[in-house]
């Protein structure tokens, strides 16, 4: 049966279209693959590290790899995380890669030109990600500390953090399994303090138990070890991501991961940052974190808390008395301490199983705080505890 002449132009009109098309695309793609080759050449790739366990595009690095000049040992070490636009992911690191360069440039400079390639999502510096402390204030014998006497439940919290004490007397109870991104090992001992004052706080105000993911051994870590570490932690099926961390600058990974766990309905309870200023502070800053700033006790903001449009909700966060490494105690003052308060009332929502989601877990919140929403900081530091 013959076509109609209608029917015949439309078809032809369809294959001269794709003769010219297909090519187009198979061009661009190669110019992608040539410009990608040039560029880790210039910057001095010298290894490639796959974020996700997915490596089929990582043929795209791997032959400039050889092409590396030898006198770029001699160069800074720098790194870069790219994504590359290939399948759809469910996955916060699909087709996510650590680029390893040898080189004196600007991060932020050689990342503009990778995302001028059209294979690429996006490219930024692997940036430093700080812990929200101000250090230890003091320290005690412990007869102040009073761990939650209740039975653990079944409510499992990721503190993403410089590790856990799992041995000390007031936290063994309450620790499940984690990870440690640093070492690549399960061992998450913590070298720095930070993440079992952390622990601490959950542990001492509900009935969590405690995951403990190891995203840097001292104040600061890498953004790409601590995307690692939120996606543990959302495949671990966790109930609470406390992050009592971040950074000034804004991050597409950094996004994507908290992206990732908002989507499994994990709410993730962020510190707003010590720095005094409204500037937005990652990940906290997010619509899709839940951002705590400081008090002091005496109800006004603490000094050094970030604050502004962005924060959720604002608690006591002054000389917080908690568990230290080695059976120890130890007072801190920050918005890493305030975060824990509001990732411990969580817990105690979600414990009983009738609440559920990050939505209802929001309306709970918002039944048992008030708004601050007069003096010099009103709606700057969202609902008080």
């Amino acid at each position: 049966m013959s076509l109609p002449a209608t029917k015949k132009i439309k078809f032809l009109a369809v294959c001269i279209l794709a003769l010219i098309v297909i090519p187009a695309c198979s061009k661009t793609e190669e110019n992608g693959k040539e410009k990608l080759a040039l560029l880790n050449s210039q910057y001095g790739l010298t290894d490639i590290v796959p974020l996700n366990e997915s490596t089929k595009l990582s043929y795209m690095f791997a032959p400039n790899l050889m092409q590396t000049n030898i006198f770029d040992i001699f160069r800074p070490k720098k790194e870069l995380i790219v994504k590359l636009k290939g399948d759809a992911s469910s996955s916060s690191l699909g087709d996510v890669f650590l680029l390893k360069l040898r080189t004196n440039a600007d991060p932020q400079e050689i990342a503009k030109q990778y995302e001028s390639i059209d294979a690429v999502s996006y490219a930024e510096p692997n940036f430093q990600v700080e812990l929200s402390d101000n250090g230890d204030t003091g320290t005690e014998d412990g007869s102040n500390v009073s761990i939650d006497s209740e039975v653990a439940t079944d409510i499992v919290v990721a503190v993403v953090d410089s590790g856990v004490d799992i041995n000390h007397k007031d936290l063994k109870d309450r620790i499940v399994a984690g990870y440690d991104f640093v070492s690549e090992d399960k061992d998450v001992s913590d070298d720095y303090g930070h993440g079992t004052h952390v622990a601490g706080i959950i542990a001492s105000n509900s009935s969590a138990k405690i995951m403990p993911i190891k995203f840097t051994d001292g104040k600061t870590g890498k953004m790409s070890d601590l995307a690692k570490a939120i996606k543990f932690a959302v495949d671990s099926n966790v109930d609470v991501i406390n992050l009592s961390l971040g950074l000034s600058e804004k991050s597409a990974l950094l996004m994507d991961s908290i992206d990732y766990a908002f989507k499994k309905d994990i709410p993730v309870v962020a510190a707003a940052g010590n720095y005094n200023t409204s500037k937005k502070y990652y990940p906290a800053s997010y619509g899709k974190a839940i951002a705590v700033a400081g008090l002091a006790n005496d109800g006004n903001k603490l000094p050094q808390s970030n604050f502004g449009t962005w924060v959720d909700y604002s608690v006591k966060a002054q000389d917080i008395l908690s568990t230290t490494p080695g059976n120890n105690y130890g007072y801190a003052t920050g918005t890493s301490q305030a975060a824990p308060f509001i990732t411990a009332k969580i817990v105690k929502i979600l414990v009983g199983g009738k609440v559920s989601g990050i939505k209802s877990i929001l309306f709970e919140l918002d039944k048992t705080s008030t708004p601050i929403n007069t003096g010099k900081f009103a709606l700057l530091l969202g609902r008080e505890f």
